[in-house]
C-alpha cells in the first residue's frame, strides 16, 4: 500500500486501496483483460478471506473488492501477485491501465492484429520506468473494432483501428500509423503529457493533446479525430468468434457467483474468460449461456441500460441504497432509454449523459432529465411513488416540464 489511510476519492488499485463505508477496496487489472478459471476460483477465494466476498465489475474493465482492512489489503495484493494477476511492484501496476475491446482476438470482422498491438504495448508501458507523474485516472484504450465498433471506448489515449491501420488519439487529433507503430507513439504522447504543468486530474483537454503531439514532433501529421460510431451494442448472450456474453446487474456480486462462472468456463468453454467494459464477462469458445441467477444474458434485458454506484452500503457519501432502487426502476424503462441512479452528484459509477438521471438527496431523488449526475436536478425531493410514472412515460411530454407551483419538473 503507498498511500496513507484517512484519504478518499482517488481512483483505488491493487497497492493503492482507498476507504469507504464498507472497508477498503481494490481493484484487479487482469493481464490483457483475459482470467483462467484457475484465476477467477484465486481472486473469488481471496474475496472472502481477506474482504467481506463482494465483487463489483467496474467501467474500467477491473474487479473490485470490498471490505477489506490495511492489513489485509496487502495480503491480498501478495496473492494476486502469486496468482499472476499483478505486476511484481506497485509503480510497474499503475502503468498498466489499459481498457481493451473485449473481443480483441476472437472477433473475427476486428483488426487481426489488435493482440499483437496490445502485447507490446503492455510490454512498452511495463518497462518504461521514466513514466511518471500521470493522473491516477489515467488511462490508455485498444479499440479494435468489429462487433464493438471503433470508437466506443473512451481513454485519455485511444489506439484505434481504422481500415488497414491504426489512429492513436488524443483530444481531438489522431496520428496515423501501423500497428507495429502504435506502442512507440502511446508512449511518446503519455511522456509529453506527464511532463506538462500543472498537473490535471484528467488529460483529455484538446489544448494539452495538441501540445503533447506538438511535443513529440507528430503534430504536422495528425487530422481530426473521426466521428465517433455510437455506443457498444449490446455484450450478453451470443458473441462474435465463439464467445457468450455475460453481463452483472448494478451492484457488487457474492465471490460464489465468479466460481460459478469459472466452472462454466471449464465445462462448456475453453477455461478463459475476458473481463471486459460495461460490466461484462465474455466466456471464450462457449455457445450456452450460464444459467447461474443473477447475470445477464439476454440482450433484450433492461438492466443493460442502468448504471448505479454502490450505493448507502458502501459509501458516505451516498443518501440511498440506489442499486436497489435502479433495480426496482428497470422494468419501467421503456425500448431504448438508460437510467442513472446515483448516490451523490460525483456520478462515479456512470459520469457521461443518461436520458434518465437521478441523484440521491436527504429527501427523495433528484430528476436531470438527459443530463449527468452533477447538473442541476430540473425537479427534487422526488419518491419511488412520483418516479415510476415519470420513468415509464418517457420520453416527458412538453407539458410535463413546465413551472407549476414554484418547482419545475415532470409531473
Amino acid at each position: 500500500m503507498t498511500l496513507p489511510p484517512g484519504i478518499r476519492g482517488w481512483c483505488p488499485g491493487l497497492h493503492t486501496p482507498m476507504e469507504a463505508a464498507d472497508g477498503w477496496l481494490v481493484r484487479v487489472r487482469p493481464p490483457l483483460g483475459r482470467l483462467s478459471t484457475t484465476q477467477a476460483r484465486h481472486v473469488a477465494r481471496a474475496a472472502r478471506r481477506h474482504g467481506n466476498g463482494l465483487i463489483e465489475l467496474t467501467s474500467r474493465g477491473n474487479l473490485q473488492l470490498r471490505g477489506l482492512t490495511p492489513d489485509s489489503a496487502r495480503a491480498f495484493a501478495h496473492d494476486m501477485r502469486n496468482a499472476g494477476l499483478a505486476s511484481a511492484d506497485a509503480e510497474t501496476e499503475a502503468r498498466r491501465g489499459l481498457l481493451l475491446s473485449p473481443l480483441a482476438g476472437i472477433d473475427p470482422k476486428a483488426a487481426q492484429d489488435a493482440p499483437d498491438v496490445i502485447r507490446a504495448l503492455d510490454t512498452a508501458l511495463a518497462g518504461a520506468v521514466t513514466l511518471c507523474g500521470l493522473p491516477a485516472k489515467f488511462l490508455i484504450a485498444v479499440d479494435c473494432g468489429g462487433y464493438v465498433p471503433a470508437g466506443t471506448l473512451r481513454a485519455d489515449i485511444m489506439a484505434r483501428a481504422e481500415g488497414n491501420g491504426w489512429l492513436v488519439v488524443c483530444g481531438e487529433r489522431a496520428y496515423p500509423c501501423a500497428g507495429g507503430d502504435v506502442a512507440r507513439v502511446v508512449l511518446a504522447i503519455a511522456h509529453a503529457l506527464a511532463a506538462m504543468t500543472p498537473p490535471a486530474r484528467t488529460l483529455r483537454d484538446p489544448a494539452r493533446a495538441r501540445a503533447a503531439f506538438a511535443h513529440a514532433g507528430l503534430l504536422d501529421a495528425t487530422r481530426p479525430v473521426p466521428a465517433a460510431a455510437g455506443h457498444a451494442p449490446p455484450l450478453a448472450g451470443p458473441l462474435p468468434g465463439h464467445a457468450m456474453g455475460a453481463v452483472l446487474p448494478p451492484g457488487p456480486i457474492d465471490a460464489s457467483v465468479l466460481e460459478a462462472v469459472a466452472g462454466w468456463c471449464d465445462s462448456a468453454g475453453n477455461g478463459h474468460m475476458r473481463i471486459g467494459p460495461w460490466r461484462t464477462m465474455v466466456l471464450e469458445d462457449c455457445a450456452t449461456p450460464p444459467p447461474i441467477a443473477g447475470l445477464i444474458t439476454r440482450a433484450d434485458d433492461p438492466r443493460l441500460r442502468v448504471w448505479a454506484c454502490i450505493g448507502a452500503r458502501g459509501c458516505a457519501c451516498a443518501a440511498h441504497d440506489v442499486v436497489a432502487d435502479a433495480l426496482h426502476l428497470a422494468p419501467d424503462l421503456p425500448d431504448g432509454v438508460s437510467l442513472h441512479v446515483s448516490g451523490c452528484t460525483k456520478g462515479c459509477a456512470h459520469p457521461a449523459r443518461a436520458d434518465i438521471t437521478l441523484v440521491a438527496q436527504a429527501h427523495g431523488y433528484g430528476l436531470c432529465p438527459h443530463g449527468r449526475a452533477d447538473d442541476t436536478p430540473v425537479d427534487s425531493g422526488l419518491s419511488l411513488a412520483q418516479i415510476h410514472p415519470i420513468v415509464r412515460g418517457w420520453p416527458p411530454q412538453p407539458q410535463d416540464t413546465t413551472p407549476r407551483n414554484g418547482r419545475t419538473g415532470p409531473a
